[in-house]
């Protein structure tokens, strides 16, 4: 895709999402990039062999549709996919400097630029400063929104939105992809049909190596949960308690800011 259609794409989905989801019946399932959405998007798509526009321009019929939006009253269904927001940030990271099969090059050399320094292979050196990045400078764009600022705009309890996580995902895709297609409106689940969708789009089947065994030039990069532990540092824990301490607990992934004081030990 070029960067006219890369333009036109943008386009088409935000005047989708923010103006025919419900006149389309659209499915929706919304993410801070790096969370697992793309992940579920693929498993519904496929359960119900419904449209799933993927990297092109997106036709106006139904479909299941995935973005990263702040929540609006005008959206239909939304499954929102959340994930450890410490795990975002590195999988972020290498999305966005490091680079994968799914990215232009012209974005990755883009976004280099605005870091001040070139090992971008040293992410436990360099990810308390691009953490703040996403918070400040990263913020001054149409569209651009911190991770606090995301999840706080659906974790209000509305009605028509199923909050997912990933790590749950993980534990048990079969149970989660479940329960979103009740939530959906399906009134009974093919479990035989359920088995194959999560079967064929399991991280083994698509990548061809087991989830741990990493891939840094892959979308599909590693397919665990607790890898921040391998790359963060005491500085990316004090940044990311600074911007995002409070999402994490109100999330439930820990109870306290004591995690930050493990790292010094």
């Amino acid at each position: 895709m070029n960067y006219l259609e890369q333009k036109l794409n943008a386009l088409y989905r935000y005047i989708l999402w923010h103006n025919f989801s419900k006149k389309l019946n659209l499915l929706q399932v919304v993410e801070y990039p790096k969370s697992g959405g793309t992940w579920m998007t693929q498993i519904i798509s496929d359960y119900l062999n419904l449209y799933y526009p993927r990297n092109v321009i997106p036709k106006f019929k139904q479909a299941v549709i995935h973005g990263h939006y702040l929540y609006s009253k005008k959206f239909n269904k939304i499954v929102f996919v959340t994930r450890d927001g410490r795990d975002i940030m590195v999988s972020y990271y290498f999305h966005m400097l490091v680079g994968n099969d799914r990215t232009p090059d012209r974005i990755i050399k883009n976004n280099r630029k605005k870091m001040p320094f070139n090992d971008y292979e040293n992410i436990k050196k360099n990810l308390p400063y691009f953490i703040e990045y996403l918070h400040t400078d990263y913020l001054k764009k149409f569209n651009r929104f911190s991770l606090a600022d995301f999840i706080n705009s659906y974790n209000l309890g509305q009605e028509n939105v199923i909050l997912v996580k990933y790590e749950d995902m993980l534990k048990n895709i079969e149970l989660e992809l479940s329960n979103v297609l009740l939530f959906l409106g399906e009134t009974e689940i093919d479990q035989d049909r359920l088995l194959k969708t999560t079967e064929k789009f399991s991280f083994k089947n698509q990548t061809k190596r087991k989830p741990g065994q990493e891939d840094k030039n892959s979308f599909l990069r590693k397919g665990i949960a607790g890898d921040w532990k391998n790359n963060f540092n005491i500085e990316s824990a004090q940044v990311f308690e600074k911007y995002l301490g409070k999402t994490l607990i109100d999330l439930g992934y820990e109870n306290n800011n004591e995690w930050v004081n493990y790292l010094n030990n």
